[in-house]
């Protein structure tokens, strides 16, 4: 997968699942991605919220990555969106599309 509508319809066909399977309330894609302007070495870059009381996120996280990874055949930085310093937090959420 290598463009925003694909990746998008991926996140969309499979949000039960992984919000499931990862305790997210919210998953979405930002960056190049989203914007449309990604180039082949790009990144996906994916923020996520997950439920107040998941535990082991950092597992989490990183099982997502790597299932991510496989499926798209690229780079995936996941963020949390609390975790955002506040001078870029515009910025990425201006381009944020949550599913």
């Amino acid at each position: 997968m290598s463009n925003k509508e694909e990746i998008l319809q991926f996140l969309k066909n499979n949000k039960i699942v992984l919000s499931e399977r990862f305790h997210l309330t919210k998953i979405g894609l930002f960056g190049s991605f989203a914007r449309g302007d990604q180039k082949p070495t790009s990144d996906v870059d994916i923020l996520i919220e997950p439920e107040d009381e998941a535990k082991n996120i950092f597992d989490l996280e990183y099982d997502l990555r790597e299932l991510l990874k496989k499926q798209f055949n690229r780079n995936v930085d996941i963020c949390e969106e609390k975790y955002i310093k506040s001078y870029f937090k515009p910025y990425i959420l201006r381009d944020a599309i949550y599913v």
